[in-house]
Formats: structure tokens, sequence, C-alpha cells
């Protein structure tokens, strides 16, 4: 089935890393593929499942151009084959593309080559998606659909990130 976790709100990463985990302790193997999400990156999240045997987490070698990212439209290109690797192979039960809504939403791959891979996604596969932005072109294919809203948030009082609760 094909889950999406959208919204301006937190929580998107943190939610597909829970389905992740609990796949994880069913002895599924997941595979999660994080857009704009460079090595150096260290999220609490990915800490934690790289200590787990059946989740592999490969992210992508390049920013967002907002942050520096030079080549992000031929790294976002690589990981789509990756994705379209791990949905066709037989290796991963759950395929998890985070922040891959923000890819589509700003230009970097098109909305039908995003709803080609939620089409060859087999039947027995779980196809996480997350992101920020607008879905009304794929939520049609999607069998779970989970908006977060930020209707309160630290950051409003400018309280900055911190450790272990937002990374």
């Amino acid at each position: 089935m094909v889950h999406i976790y959208t919204g301006e709100g937190k929580g998107k990463t943190t939610a597909a890393f829970g389905l992740a985990m609990r796949a994880n302790g069913q002895g599924l193997k997941v595979v999660i593929l994080q857009f704009f999400k460079t090595k150096g990156l260290a999220c609490g999240e990915v800490i934690s499942a790289k200590k787990l045997k059946n989740i592999r987490i490969v992210k992508c070698n390049e920013c967002h151009p907002m942050f520096g990212g030079r080549k992000t439209k031929k790294a976002v290109e690589a990981m789509v084959k990756k994705a379209e690797k791990a949905i066709l192979g037989g290796k991963y039960n759950m395929v998890i593309l985070d922040e891959v809504i923000n890819a589509m939403t700003q230009g970097f791959i098109k909305k039908e080559r995003l709803i080609r891979l939620l089409k060859i996604t087999a039947k027995e596969k779980e196809l996480v998606l997350t992101g920020r932005g607008d879905i009304s072109g794929i939520e049609a294919a999607a069998d779970y659909i989970t908006i977060m809203i930020d209707k309160k948030h630290p950051f409003g009082q400018r309280i900055r990130a911190r450790k272990g609760i937002e990374y």
C-alpha cells in the first residue's frame, strides 16, 4: 500500500521511521531513501535505525540548493533510480522516500515520474512518501494520507531545535 505523510507540521520523517521500526520488529526489510538529507546530517531517527539489521538508509549526496546544493537535480535523479530499483527488486518489503514530495513540488522530479513509481509498486510492498507540498496529483494513488499540522510549536517563540526532540 502507499502511505503519504505530508503537511506543514513536524513529524513526517519521524512517522515514516516509526513505521520502519514497526516493520523491522516484525522481520520486514526496509530501505529509506532520504532526498535532500546529506550524509553529515545525523538525526536521532537515523542514528537509531542504523543499529537495526533490517533497515538500510540511503542519503542523497547533495543538499537542497537553499542550503548550498549545486548538483541537486542530478542527485535527485540518482535517488529516483535507486528508488525504482528498490521498488522493483525483491529485497525490501518497505520503501520509504523521505522528502520526495518536496522534490516533486519544487520541480526536481516530475509528478508523472512519481506517479509511475506509485503504479509500479507491487501490491505486497509498502511505499511511504514524506514531504511538504501539493499532493493533489498523487493522492488518488495513496491508501493512507496523514497531514501534519502545527497548531502550536516552540519555533514560534524563537526556541531553537533541541537534540533528541526536533532532530
